[in-house]
């Protein structure tokens, strides 16, 4: 009965999509294009290095060894290996969907355990600095200052991950920090031909960031549903268009609130909470693993409502 039931709403939500684009075609053109074009103008040149050196840095075997300038800074303070090291790194610098993607691959490669994984999944899969210096605060929010803006969004995740790491994961992490720190000390002394994994790099990132557009066009037409249903209704106007993707969201945000603190928080809440588009890339990396989708998306909505709150009393003391 239950599984009836939720054929039968989806079966309504793809009849629902499958009309407004037929009657809309031309408004769901306009709204796919606006996801084709942030794509190709900004996630492509952003996103797509990063991809190609995570892949040849996970393929070659040589990931850990590639982050331990680092780990001396970062390892002490998780009390983590090596492996979780360079997903945090990644995660942070390249952004979604790369922290997701990285975590997995590792786990995959035997790198990184179930709860490890679990673990980095619940703060290193955030919208990457790249995005937020180029699109948000070049287009959607400039009056933010840059001190504010990377510790709201980077900051305050990396203190959560640093809090989880000694309360809920603590009892499993602590087991392996002990094992897995002669691990790390061993390391593979094997010479590698980085020029053989290229090509495999290469065709990965390609997959993946055109996985990327796809989505990225796919949900922006879907907001021609809001459209249809409640353009007579500001609130769940907006609120639609918000959830569904990030981009998107942002300018309709933008659009549609007047210049204040309303407009910079809801714009702040869309940029973290990133839109059910990113969470389903996620949903797709995570796809036939052990890994819970609702736990990820509990940490994601905690992570969201924390931000949101800073950056509520932040710009309260600014307009003071």
């Amino acid at each position: 009965m239950k599984n009836l039931r939720k054929n039968t709403l989806w079966i309504c939500i793809l009849l629902m999509s499958l009309f407004c684009f037929l009657f809309y075609s031309e408004k769901t053109a306009e709204y796919a294009y606006i996801g084709l074009k942030t794509w190709f103008d900004r996630m492509i040149i952003s996103l797509f290095p990063f991809m190609v050196l995570m892949n040849l840095l996970i393929l070659s075997g040589l990931s850990e060894r590639f982050i331990r300038p680092f780990s001396a800074l970062l390892k002490p303070v998780l009390r983590n290996n090596d492996a979780a090291v360079f997903v945090l790194l990644f995660g942070f610098l390249a952004g979604f969907p790369l922290g997701a993607k990285c975590a997995v691959d590792l786990y995959k490669k035997g790198k990184l355990s179930k709860a490890n994984t679990e673990y980095l999944l619940c703060f290193c899969n955030n919208i990457g600095p790249a995005y937020m210096l180029g699109f948000y605060m070049g287009t959607i929010h400039p009056q933010i200052s840059t001190p504010d803006a990377l510790f709201c969004f980077y900051g305050i995740p990396l203190l959560y991950g640093i809090i989880l790491r000694y309360t809920v994961y603590r009892p499993a992490l602590d087991i392996e920090w002990h094992v897995m720190k002669e691990k790390d000390k061993a390391g593979d002394a094997e010479a590698l031909n980085l020029l053989y994994y290229l090509p495999d790099a290469v065709s990965n990132a390609l997959v993946q960031i055109a996985t990327l557009g796809g989505y990225m066009v796919f949900f922006n037409a879907l907001r021609i549903i809001p459209h249809a249903l409640f353009s007579d209704n500001p609130i769940l106007y907006v609120g639609m268009q918000s959830v569904l993707e990030i981009s998107g969201g942002l300018l309709c945000v933008k659009q549609a609130l007047n210049p204040g603190i309303c407009q910079e928080i809801l714009c702040a809440a869309v940029f973290v909470f990133n839109g059910f588009c990113c969470h389903f890339q996620t949903f797709s990396i995570l796809h036939n693993l052990p890994f819970s989708k609702q736990k990820y998306m509990l940490h994601k909505i905690i992570l969201c409502s924390i931000t949101v709150v800073t950056l509520i009393c932040l710009f309260s003391l600014n307009n003071i």
